[in-house]
């Protein structure tokens, strides 16, 4: 039984231990996000911890970008070594995001987001607009060094 991606988004907005879900439940609700088929995406929190120790060291290796890895690591680390999990794998493009639910797939234990050597993670917050600076109202006020201007 898979996840779909909106039930993905909406279990990562309310994982507040989790600080990466924001960036990476924006990634999932966006279009091009697509789940993937996981080949192995039952795993028990030991093998998770260990193979992504590993997969991070290779990617920081060749110099990919990660969010999320240390905290995901933490979290893996906090668990029993047997706790089932489940793994959720998304991809668009050159980036990945891999999300870890707990066995019943209520709740999300961590995340991490990354991309091909050499490529930017995605920016997937709302650009910030430019506020018009509005001039000083004339002042009553005397000013007393307009001359030296």
């Amino acid at each position: 039984m898979r996840t779909a991606k909106h039930q993905l988004a909406a279990l990562l907005a309310g994982a507040h231990h989790v600080p990466e879900r924001a960036r990476v439940a924006a990634f999932l609700e966006d279009a091009a996000t697509q789940l993937i088929d996981n080949p192995f995406p039952s795993a028990r929190a030991a093998a998770a911890r260990s193979i992504w120790a590993g997969r991070g060291f290779d990617l920081r290796a060749m110099g990919a970008e990660i969010a999320g890895l240390a905290d995901l690591l933490g979290a893996l680390a906090a668990l029993p070594a047997s706790e089932p999990l489940i793994e959720e794998v998304a991809r668009s493009g050159p980036h990945t995001a891999s999300v870890f639910l707990s066995a019943d797939r209520g709740r999300v234990v961590g995340v991490a987001l990354y991309g091909k050597p050499g490529t930017a993670l995605p920016c997937f917050t709302p650009p910030r607009t430019r506020r018009r600076t509005r001039r000083p109202a004339a002042s009553a006020q005397l000013d007393l060094f307009a001359d030296l201007r």
